[in-house]
């Protein structure tokens, strides 16, 4: 399992998010709402780190 960027700091980043969309988030819920993003970071790593090439073009059409 990927480790999450030691420098991200979930509970600022929940703070400025939720001044940006100035929502008001409980005190009693806070720490888990943290907790939830800095999971959510851990897990976004390896897509993250994911290279593609530069000459990558898009498919025109998507079909599963």
């Amino acid at each position: 399992m990927f480790e999450a960027d030691s420098n991200f700091d979930a509970a600022a980043y929940v703070a400025l998010m939720a001044q940006v969309f100035k929502l008001e988030i409980p005190d009693e819920i806070q720490a888990s709402v943290s907790e939830n993003f800095k999971q959510i970071h851990t897990i976004a790593q390896p897509v993250l780190q994911f290279s593609l090439p530069d000459d990558l073009e898009i498919a025109p059409i998507f079909k599963p």
